[in-house]
């Protein structure tokens, strides 16, 4: 809870720099019932003061390898005191995943903010995508896991148990 409301304060000092950021990251905190428990936004200069996760890998989507890299969703989930049973994320066009804790709990499931290096803009999937390390485990190459992997992330729902 200390994290989650000096995240806040940073953020709030940041007004002006959140002014200018088109695209904030709504993270929220509800119950099992969707009660809200607590919700922030978050700029990209809030998301780069969290820890940062680096997962270099192939997707169905890219060519090659590429260097994604942002907050897990682990340091995410911990935003909040509460144990987080899963996350709903939502993306600008209205697509949305439902992430089991499982699956950031067993590997390195990251909100990527950078696309080697460079910030992404909405047309190339921006500006946040969730991102499976699918290189590292083939096994997450998968229909299963490409759904979960949704970009032009908007918000981010975690539901406590």
């Amino acid at each position: 809870m200390v994290l989650w409301a000096a995240l806040c304060v940073v953020c709030a000092s940041d007004h002006a720099a959140a002014q200018g950021s088109r695209y904030p990251l709504r993270v929220s905190f509800v119950n099992g019932a969707g009660d809200l428990l607590s919700e922030a936004t978050l700029d990209l200069a809030g998301l780069d003061r969290l820890p940062q996760t680096r997962v270099a890998t192939t997707t169905p989507w890219t060519h090659g390898v590429q260097v994604f890299t942002g907050p897990s969703l682990a340091v995410l989930a911990r935003l909040n005191t509460h144990r987080v049973r899963e996350v709903r994320a939502y993306s600008l066009g209205d697509w949305s995943a439902t992430i089991p804790a499982s699956d950031w709990r067993g590997q390195s499931v990251i909100l990527a903010s950078r696309l080697n290096g460079d910030t992404m803009r909405v047309r190339d999937k921006g500006p946040y995508w969730i991102m499976y390390p699918i290189d590292d485990r083939r096994d997450l190459d998968t229909q299963m896991y490409q759904a979960r992997m949704i970009w032009q992330v908007k918000a981010l729902e975690f539901v406590v148990e």
